[in-house]
Formats: structure tokens, sequence, C-alpha cells
């Protein structure tokens, strides 16, 4: 491990990533379960009924997120069905346990935040963490550039676990709102304006996004340009499109537009990771045929 000044390094290390799919019968109980070996966040779509980490058994509804601080004793109850993706990682004093066992510390510079070990997400909220935790996956150099890279993720998404279950929208939508949000998922990528989906309603325009906005937290403008900003970053990562044709292919009619919108969501402009991506097959290409 790679020390500097006579201590370890303390930025985190992204050991494994992977999927937790398929049936899981339950697990007996085992007391007060057994110490995690590394850090853990996971991300579940599906499963339950409960999780207990330390002393505390939380009832598990997914979507929800799991942070455990690595020695936190983790008792696993979950039965049925399982999807979701984890990650492993060391946080070097990133992530301690708090006494009690049910509650993590997450450190923010000098600041120490007290965050619950399971959290109730909202979809968006899982699609976020799932999208970062997929984006560390596809950062293949094992340099100091990539390392940095991943790193920098892993903040990015304890910063949204940290965030996450302050505007879960109620689950009970209304009627209204759950099928306006249905339109714009359909037509989130179309020249369709947001006036011809209420139309579609009979819903004037200041009543729906009155409605949207009470019943998801967010306007349906602020919705619409967060589905099309994620779909672009697929996009960007997988296919060999230019920035122009995934701003046309996701809706924005104007590419600078996009890629300022696009700068201010993620951090990083559609350009670079275009080219951070390229670079990383071409190394992945090169390694895997001997060039």
């Amino acid at each position: 491990m790679a020390k500097a000044a006579g201590r370890e390094s303390c930025i985190p290390e992204i050991l494994a990533i992977g999927w937790d799919r398929g049936f899981h019968a339950r697990r007996p109980g085992r007391g007060q379960g057994r110490p995690s070996p590394s850090d853990v966040l996971s991300i579940y779509l599906r499963g339950g009924p409960r999780y207990r980490v330390g002393g505390t058994m939380y009832p598990f509804s997914p979507p929800a997120a799991l942070l455990v601080p690595e020695g936190a004793l983790d008792d696993d109850r979950q039965e049925g069905r399982l999807d979701g993706v984890f990650m492993l990682f060391h946080g070097h004093g990133l992530l301690r346990r708090r006494r009690g066992g049910g509650e993590a510390w997450v450190s923010l510079g000098s600041r120490r935040i007290a965050v619950p070990c399971v959290k109730q997400l909202s979809a968006d909220e899982a699609d976020e963490l799932i999208g970062l935790l997929r984006e560390i996956d596809a950062v293949r150099d094992i340099g100091p550039v990539g390392h940095m890279r991943r790193a920098a993720l892993l903040l990015q998404a304890l910063a949204v676990y940290c965030e996450a279950g302050r505007d879960t929208p109620s689950l009970t939508l209304h009627r209204d709102a759950a099928r306006l949000r249905e339109l714009i998922e359909e037509r989130a990528f179309e020249d369709a304006t947001l006036a011809e989906i209420y139309g579609q309603l009979d819903l004037s325009a200041g009543h729906a996004e009155t409605l949207f906005k009470k019943a998801l937290g967010a306007t349906p403008v602020a919705y619409r340009t967060k589905l099309r900003l994620r779909r672009a970053r697929e996009m960007l990562m997988s296919s060999q499109r230019n920035v122009s044709q995934v701003a046309q292919a996701v809706g924005f009619a104007d590419p600078l537009y996009f890629s300022r919108v696009f700068r201010k969501t993620f951090g990083v402009t559609p350009s670079s990771l275009i080219r951070d991506f390229s670079n990383t097959r071409k190394q992945h290409d090169a390694h895997r045929f001997g060039k």
C-alpha cells in the first residue's frame, strides 16, 4: 500500500464491484453478525425484508442503499430474489463506525456526518448511485490518473448517499402526477414540448407543474433534463457518436447548451468523457490483443 510521510495513503481504494442477483435463501440468524472485511456500498432494486447492522434491525424496502463501515457487524437477513450492485472499498478513515453500529460517520474534510447504514432511495437516487458505480467499474486505468478518477467518483457516490432520502417523494402519487411522469419518460427524448404532454392530460401548465413538483420534488423540466443527461452519459461512454450527435439523440437542439448543462451536472465535459473512455478502450484492446 502506498505511503506518504510515514502514513498510509488517505486516497480511497476500490476493491471490487459486482452484481448481486438471483435467488437468495433466508440466512439463519447469526447473533450480532460478523465484521465486514471492508467498507461496503450496495444499492438494491429488489430484496428484503430486513437487514441488521450492529444492533440495529432495518426494514428493507428497495430501492434502498446500504453503507457498512469496515469492521461493523453485518447480518444479512434478506430472502427471496435479489437485484443489486455492490462496491467493496477501503476508505482509509473516510467511513467509520458510530457507537451502536446502526450509523456510520462519513468524513468530509473537517466535517463528520452521521448517516444511517440503510437508506430508502427514490428511483432517481438509485439510478444515480448505480450509474456512478458503473462509471467507477468502467475506469480500467490502474495508474495514478485512473486511481484518482475512481476515488473522485467514490466520493461523489458517498455524497449522494448522504443527501439521499431528504427529498424522497411520497410513494403514493396523485394519479395525474403518476401519468404525467409516465408520459415524460416515454417522450423524454422526442421533440415534443412539455405543453404538448400537458395537453394529453388536459392539464394547464401551471397546474401540471405544481402537481408534479409536489408529488416528485422536482419540476417537469428538471425531471426531463435529468433523464436526458443520464441517457447522454450512457451513450457517451458506450457509443461512437460525437457530442453533437448525442445531444441531438437525447433531445438537445443546441450542443453548446448541452455541454454546459452536462458539465454543471456531472463535473466533466461530454468531450472529456468521450476522450477518457476512448483511451480506456484503446488500452484495453491493446492489452487484449497484445499490441
